[in-house]
């Protein structure tokens, strides 16, 4: 056989088997289809008992709710205590001093703060061996130090939510994302007045109007439930994969 005729003969055989392969598929996604709707159509003209009741539940579910604040203190501490944040219930005159600990206590010597934070040079000067950064650089200024020197970052969140034990952040040019997202700290302050119930309750807040979210947001709003953590396919769990390994919240009391 000659060699244009072998090449040919080769061709028609792939070209043969290629067809059969996606002749194959295609009964495959049809077969594969047929069975999801025909599933699909029995759910729907027979629904089970256990199926009714959950749609029923869905229907009925509402979202926790309190108006109570030590309520919505005490929910919001539980909460992202079970997610693994590390929880500091204090006075709020007793901000500072906590902090200044917090700090030493954890050998931070780098802290990155926003360029309007008003508790910078107050930790300045508590804590004469650690310098205190204002994020106030453009990132590509900034990273190498970001993501080699600083210990920690320092946030204070406009609002949580308690029912889900979730800070809430709106990131921008005075708390830029990567502050709360990079250092392998991230050491939050919630004021009790600033905590709401559930989502809900957070888009009716001025924190939620600010943000513009209900017409055209401006942007990020960065919400934190915890350290960041991931698992394998072994369900391991691992903390700091792709952010901050701890997550330290100061909860302030404030009078009624």
């Amino acid at each position: 056989m000659s060699s244009s005729a072998s090449s040919k003969s080769a061709s028609i055989a792939s070209e043969s088997i290629a067809s059969e392969s996606i002749a194959s598929e295609s009964t495959a996604r049809a077969r594969i289809f047929s069975r999801l709707n025909a599933s699909k159509s029995a759910f729907i003209d027979k629904p089970t008992d256990e199926a009714s009741q959950c749609a029923e539940q869905s229907i009925n579910w509402q979202p926790w709710h309190s108006d109570n604040r030590d309520m919505l203190s005490a929910r919001l501490r539980d909460t992202i205590a079970a997610s693994h944040a590390e929880v500091h219930h204090i006075e709020a005159n007793a901000l500072e001093s906590a902090l200044v600990d917090c700090l030493n206590t954890e050998s931070v010597s780098r802290l990155v703060v926003g360029k309007t934070n008003s508790l910078a040079s107050a930790l300045n000067a508590a804590c004469p061996t650690m310098t205190v950064t204002k994020y106030d650089q453009d990132i590509e200024t900034f990273k190498s130090a970001l993501f080699h020197d600083i210990d920690a970052g320092l946030s204070v969140c406009p609002a949580a939510i308690a029912d889900t034990g979730t800070l809430v952040l709106l990131t921008g040019e005075e708390e830029p994302r990567a502050l709360s997202l990079v250092p392998p700290m991230h050491i939050a302050i919630i004021r009790e007045r600033d905590i709401v119930a559930n989502f809900g309750a957070l888009m009716e807040t001025a924190t939620w109007t600010r943000a513009n979210w209900s017409e055209d947001p401006l942007t990020n709003l960065l919400l934190i439930s915890g350290p960041s953590k991931t698992a394998d396919i072994q369900q391991t769990l691992a903390y700091g994969a792709h952010g901050p390994k701890r997550l330290i919240v100061f909860v302030v009391k404030e009078q009624p």
